[in-house]
Order: structure tokens, then C-alpha cells, then sequence
């Protein structure tokens, strides 16, 4: 009966406790890029899944249905089969529920108290139990956990810009948002990408899968909705995309996650025209004046064309890892202080996407489990990898760097 009173308040209960969450450092850390900015597509990802999970919550049918979803998202925060110092502490997802039902026993007596008491006072109930067997449920997916806090001082956090992202994620869920500036970036040329192949491009350090798949085109974000895992690089049967990382399925045409039809990928609009395959990038703002339509940020350098093995070097700065293809393969191209080597971007563990990790000197660590190789000569530096990973020659002219052939 409260539903839609609750609802058009979820921009506002998802804004108000994100702004918590950015002013406290020990959960502030998690939206952080290595700049110390705010990860503003990061943030926006965890808004959207939230504001879907009240909004289901709120609308859904209490079924078995239901129950599978509400599972299905406690697991996603565990550190059941990913990092574990990734996951998200159960402190905080008790926290999260604790906070939201606060708010809607507050919204509850101010939008219904004086109309009608009796209607609060049932609805307050009502929605009080619901939560406590939600939160249980969400409890469920956690074994225990002991991880210590660190006390810091709060951060001043800009309310009205938490605000305003909430409000545009809330208003894109609906299908709603606004009109957003885009530009229009030449991803390739046809022949490049054969049906039943794709290419990973990335611009401005953000990674797009580019689809050639039964006579369509699909340009699709490289970033599985659980782990961030290279979802793109992943197999193809039929319309199912599935990450290589954690097995999460897709529909390539729509970009939804099969086992949550509310949730999907970030897909953008591509076509192919004149031979060029043209894809249109949303511009970007957070921590930064707005990015114009011709700001260098989105722009690809078209002077000279790229072979699927090539990367240009003011696209990998020190410290930074780009992806080629050689032979059919992925490899990982590491920067170190103007060095440059190469390795299989497999990890020989359990198949970690090595690009997607990070350097620490001249060690790469794996994302999925934590293990090291030294990019220099890819012999193991901590497990619970034992394999050393394959390492490539790395060829350097003008600004172009060409990871070589092993028999070259």
C-alpha cells in the first residue's frame, strides 16, 4: 500500500547514504580511483544497483522469485569465489539496511501521521519485519568475518553533487535521464572485425567490447557487474555472454544479467557506416570542469592505424597496463618508468586477467586470487600461482609500441 510513497524517496535514501559512505575514509576507499578522485562510474554502478534493489524490494512480489534475488545479491558481496580483500564487510551491508529503514519509518511519519496514523503505523510495521528477513538473508552469504576498522575523521563530502548523481541514476533506471552530450568515436574498420568476431577497444581508460554478432553490431562496456571482471573477453554461444572470471552470463543483445533481468551491462549506440565502425561515447564529469564535445580526452588518433598487436605509448604511462591481441590471444603490456614488457594476460592460476590487475614495481598481481609474476621474465613471486606466465618481446617505434612475435 506504501510503495509508491516509498519510492519517489529512494533518489534521496540512495543519496544521503552514499554521502555517508564518501565522507567516512574506511568506505570512501572503495570509490576512489589511484588519483585519490572519486571513481564517478564506479559510484554510479553501486547507486544503480541499489536504487534497483529497493525499487524490486518495493514493487516485487514477495515470491520464491524474489527470494532467489535477494540471495543472489547477499553472495555478490561475500568474497565467495574472488578476491577476498575486495569484498564488501557484512558491518556494512547491516548498516546499509539499518539505514534504510530508518529513513522509511521516517518517511512514513511525515508523508502519513496526519492523514491517516493507523495506515503509518501498520506500513511501518510492516515494512520493520520485511527488512529484518532481509537482512537475515543477506546475513546468510557471510561465514564471519574479522576484519579490523580504522578510525580516521570524516571527509567533507558535497552533498548537492551526491545528490545529483542519485537523482540522474534513479532517472536512467525509469528511462527517464535526460538528454546526455555524446561523441562519436571510430572504434575500426569493418574488415577488422569479421561476423562472429569482436575487438576490445579502450578510450579514455574506458574498455568497450565491439560485437560483430549474427549481422548486428553491439558495443558493450568490458566490465562484468560482479567483480569487474573482463567480461567482453569471455565465450559467446547463442546470445550468452559469459565472464570469464566468476561464469556471470549475459544477453549480448540486451546486455541483461541472466540470473537479474533489472541488471545489465553498460551498452552504448554503434553502427557501422562508410566502412568505419562509429560508436558513441557519453561524456564524462566528477572532480573535473565538463568535458567538452571536442576535448582531447575522447579523442583517438586516426594518423596512424593500429595493428591488433600495436599500442600507442602516451595511451600507457608509468605504472599503467594495456591490452593487445597477438596470435588470437590477449597480452598484457606493463610500463615500467618507460620500460616496456609483455606477458600472456592469462594468469596460470585460475585464468585472472592480469591487464585488470595492478603493478607493484615490477610485479603484476592477478585480481582474482591475489597471485604475482614478475613482468620481466613472468616467473612467480607469491602464489598460490605455481606456473610462471609467458612472456613476449616489446619493439618500440615513434609512438608505437609493437609486441613482437615469439618466433620474430
Amino acid at each position: 500500500d506504501t510503495r509508491f510513497i516509498i519510492e519517489k524517496h529512494i533518489p534521496a535514501i540512495v543519496s544521503q547514504f552514499y554521502e555517508h559512505l564518501l565522507a567516512y575514509p574506511p568506505t570512501r576507499k572503495f570509490f576512489l580511483k589511484k588519483d585519490g578522485t572519486i571513481d564517478q562510474e564506479y559510484l554510479q554502478l553501486r547507486m544503480h544497483h541499489l536504487t534497483n534493489f529497493w525499487r524490486r524490494t518495493a514493487s516485487s512480489e514477495l515470491d520464491n522469485d524474489y527470494a532467489r534475488y535477494v540471495d543472489y545479491v547477499g553472495r555478490a558481496h561475500t568474497a565467495s569465489g574472488a578476491d577476498p580483500k575486495i569484498y564488501i564487510p557484512e558491518r556494512y551491508v547491516i548498516g546499509q539496511v539499518g539505514f534504510v529503514q530508518h529513513a522509511i519509518s521516517e518517511i512514513l511519519h511525515e508523508e502519513l501521521q496526519e492523514i491517516d496514523a493507523d495506515l503509518a503505523q501498520r506500513a511501518s510495521r510492516a515494512w520493520n519485519l520485511l527488512l529484518m528477513v532481509i537482512l537475515e538473508m543477506l546475513s546468510r552469504a557471510y561465514s564471519g568475518e574479522h576484519e579490523a576498522e580504522d578510525q580516521a575523521p570524516e571527509v567533507e563530502v558535497d552533498p548537492e553533487k551526491v545528490r545529483q548523481l542519485a537523482v540522474e541514476t534513479y532517472e536512467r533506471n525509469l528511462d527517464l535521464y535526460r538528454s546526455i552530450e555524446h561523441r562519436e568515436v571510430v572504434v575500426a574498420r569493418e574488415e577488422e572485425i569479421p561476423e562472429g568476431e569482436r575487438k576490445i577497444v579502450e578510450i579514455d581508460g574506458l574498455s568497450v567490447g565491439i560485437f560483430r554478432h549474427q549481422g548486428s553490431w553491439y558495443a558493450v562496456r568490458n566490465y562484468c557487474l560482479h567483480r569487474a571482471g573482463p567480461v567482453c573477453t569471455g565465450s559467446l554461444e547463442g546470445n550468452t555472454l559469459t565472464c570469464p572470471w566468476h561464469g556471470y552470463q549475459y544477453d549480448l543483445t540486451t546486455g541483461t544479467l541472466l540470473i537479474d533481468p533489472t541488471a545489465a551491462l553498460e551498452m552504448y549506440p554503434v553502427e557501422a557506416r562508410e566502412g568505419e565502425v562509429r560508436v558513441r561515447f557519453p561524456r564524462k564529469t566528477w572532480d573535473t570542469e565538463p568535458v567538452t564535445l571536442d576535448s582531447p580526452a575522447f579523442e583517438i588518433s586516426e594518423t596512424t592505424p593500429l595493428q591488433l598487436n600495436e599500442f600507442r605509448l602516451d595511451r600507457l604511462g608509468p605504472g599503467q597496463i594495456v591490452r593487445v591481441r597477438l596470435d588470437g590471444a590477449w597480452v598484457a603490456v606493463y610500463n615500467l618508468d618507460g620500460a616496456y614488457y609483455a606477458t600472456a594476460d592469462t594468469c596460470t592460476h585460475e585464468g585472472g586477467s592480469l591487464s585488470a590487475g595492478h603493478l607493484d614495481g615490477s610485479c603484476v598481481a592477478c585480481p582474482l586470487h591475489n597471485s604475482c609474476f614478475d613482468v620481466r621474465d613472468g616467473s612467480v613471486v607469491r602464489g598460490p600461482a605455481e606456473e610462471p606466465v609467458q612472456t613476449f618481446q616489446v619493439a618500440v617505434e615513434g609512438e608505437i609500441g609493437r609486441v613482437l612475435h615469439p618466433d620474430a
